[in-house]
């Protein structure tokens, strides 16, 4: 009864105690735990369940004192919040005199057997809203003979939860609103390898980290509290890679990842946060199954490739003269091509049985000349945590229709075709938040144009591959070299192609551009739009070379050509040249303007 009574004292007092220390100085330590930012008011978790005091989710002192009684009161509740514990424990704000048994905890933590952890991003992915920018995700690498292969290993990823089924339009309302709950989940690492590499064929980069066995399990420890647990999910900024910094925030006290990212969290923004930070210890670049698939093709030549295309139709080919004149190697090389072309095309495909029969014969063909078969080296891409910032800030002087101007320009993400190449997809454009001023010499500023959005993705067809180049421009832009320059909101959207000509990429895209201006005889205006361009893209310099003929009907024909020339000065800046000739209702204007770009 005496040793009771004792106990409760001695709970009082800690809860006390606790309250005095801490009402004045709450620790990182904590707020980490808690998920408050410096200067926040309020957690990111908005799952009441997580918090212990009705009060918590918005003060942390009263959360710290709710979870001291509770667990002196309630040793099973130190199962439930292992990281909180060991932090309490740390501190001396709990007794430790009735330990309790978490046997399930202890479970879980013996089947991961966690021995390093991995931050992993898969390269972006313009095809999909939500993969737009890249993801990353955790990777937890068990010790043992368990470690020698990154397929036994467990990923921990963040991600919303979407209905299946959902639509594209109403996925991209929804996240960069909010309306999706978000939830951090474990899954075999070999089944996001399926799904980046073989199925969306997105390059992965894997970043290890040099957490200690102590930071390894405060982690875990908070990944165990997190089960459950909903977040709010936006797309820009409470997204996979934020998530994943408030975890690390947790397993490095100090380092204050998330504070970092108040308005937006870009997956690439937040590995070169990480490394700045000094957590990053070996980098390894995990090619997709379209690059390893190209590795063998460059090696053959126009005949071979003729017979992987024969063979990906026909495995009755095989004994056909053409191929068993190739030498053994060169069989080998052509069976495999042919074998991953075939599996290439029909990775989202219902299993077929012929299919099957092809993929087996040809896979028996590889293995008969295994031993000749020659090593495909793939070379490594420039990392993308090393490429241009991604925003950026530009100043213009430039001349239109004879009246000198000067023009200042800010994007808050992420890149476009002639920025610098290295560490960007080749042929990809993915602006968001794009505001320009101009003003002339005997003017006032004015708005330029507005763009929210703009992607385009140009992706070469070849013999063997027919991806579709697309684009979607949506915002506001003035008219220049119409009458009045006026303001017209427009939104244009096509689909085409792209192709491999002239030592760079030509593109051919039909479009729909619907257009509003006020100043015009028809206030709504459709127009069809054809686009065609040359772009080459190098190290150094890049150039692109467009036409763009419109008809907007009883408001005229348009027509544009136009040329720019970017020379990157440096990894965060780059020289732009630009010129155009326009024509608009048989109305000509000539523009050419000179930019200094910086990437931040």
């Amino acid at each position: 009864m005496w040793k009771h009574g004792a106990s409760r004292l001695l709970a009082l007092a800690l809860v006390w105690f606790s309250s005095a220390l801490y009402a004045q100085d709450i620790d990182r330590k904590w707020l980490a735990l808690l998920h408050f930012q410096h200067g926040q008011a309020q957690s990111d978790i908005d799952d009441a369940t997580f918090f212990i005091s009705d009060r918590g989710h918005r003060d942390p002192a009263a959360e710290l004192q709710a979870t001291i009684a509770a667990m002196q009161s309630d040793s099973l509740l130190r199962c439930r919040y292992p990281a909180r514990y060991a932090y309490l424990r740390e501190r001396g704000l709990v007794d430790e005199a009735e330990a309790a048994t978490c046997g399930e905890y202890a479970a879980w933590r013996a089947k991961l057997n966690v021995d390093e952890v991995v931050l992993v991003m898969a390269a972006s992915y313009l095809n999909s809203p939500s993969s737009m920018y890249g993801h990353t995700f955790l990777r937890l690498d068990p010790a043992g003979e368990r470690s020698a292969s990154a397929f036994l290993s467990h990923a921990l990823n963040f991600a919303a939860n979407i209905p299946p089924g959902e639509n594209g339009m109403l996925y991209a309302y929804k996240g960069i609103f909010g309306g999706y709950p978000g939830h951090f989940s474990l899954q075999p690492y070999y089944e996001k390898i399926q799904e980046y590499n073989r199925l969306e064929n997105r390059d992965m980069w894997e970043y290890g980290l040099n957490l200690t066995s102590e930071e390894i399990d405060r982690l875990l420890g908070h990944v165990w509290e997190l089960r459950g647990v909903n977040f709010g999910y936006y797309f820009f900024d409470e997204n996979c890679a934020y998530r994943l910094l408030e975890v690390l925030d947790v397993a490095r006290p100090g380092v204050d990842l998330s504070d970092r990212f108040r308005y937006t969290a870009i997956p690439v923004d937040t590995v070169r946060a990480v490394a700045a930070a000094g957590l990053l210890a070996e980098v390894e670049y995990r090619p997709s199954k379209r690059v390893e698939l190209d590795a063998v093709l460059q090696s053959l030549n126009d005949e071979q490739k003729q017979l992987v295309e024969a063979l990906h139709d026909d495995v009755a080919v095989l004994g056909s003269a053409a191929y068993t004149r190739q030498s053994e190697a060169d069989r080998a090389a052509v069976a495999l091509a042919s074998y991953r072309l075939l599996r290439y095309r029909r990775n989202r495909d219902a299993r077929d049985s012929a299919a099957a029969q092809r993929s087996h014969a040809l896979l028996r063909e590889v293995g008969q000349y295994r031993a000749k078969l020659p090593a495909f080296a793939v070379p490594t891409p420039p990392r993308p945590d090393l490429a241009h910032g991604s925003g950026r800030a530009s100043v213009s002087l430039g001349r239109s229709d004879g009246r000198d101007f000067v023009q200042g320009e800010w994007r808050i993400s992420y890149h476009d075709a002639l920025d610098p190449l290295p560490g960007y997809l080749p042929g990809a454009t993915l602006a968001m938040g794009q505001l320009a001023f101009r003003q002339y010499r005997e003017d006032g500023a004015r708005l330029q144009y507005f763009d929210p959005l703009y992607i385009r993705s140009l992706s070469v067809r070849d013999r063997f591959f027919s991806p579709k180049s697309w684009q979607v421009r949506a915002g506001f832009t003035r008219l220049e070299g119409a009458e009045g320059a006026p303001m017209t909101a427009r939104v244009k959207a096509g689909m085409g192609g792209s192709w491999s000509l002239l030592g760079g990429v030509s593109y051919l895209l039909p479009s729909v551009q619907l257009e509003h201006n006020s100043d015009a005889q028809q206030n709504w205006r459709l127009a069809p739009l054809v686009e065609l361009g040359q772009l080459y893209q190098g190290e150094q310099v890049s150039v692109e070379v467009t036409a763009t003929v419109s008809d907007f009907g009883r408001d005229g024909r348009r027509e544009t050509v136009a040329a720019s020339l970017a020379w990157t000065v440096g990894r965060n800046q780059s020289l732009r040249f630009s010129a155009a000739q326009r024509s608009i209702a048989e109305r000509d204007s000539t523009e050419v303007q000179l930019s200094w770009r910086s990437y931040f």
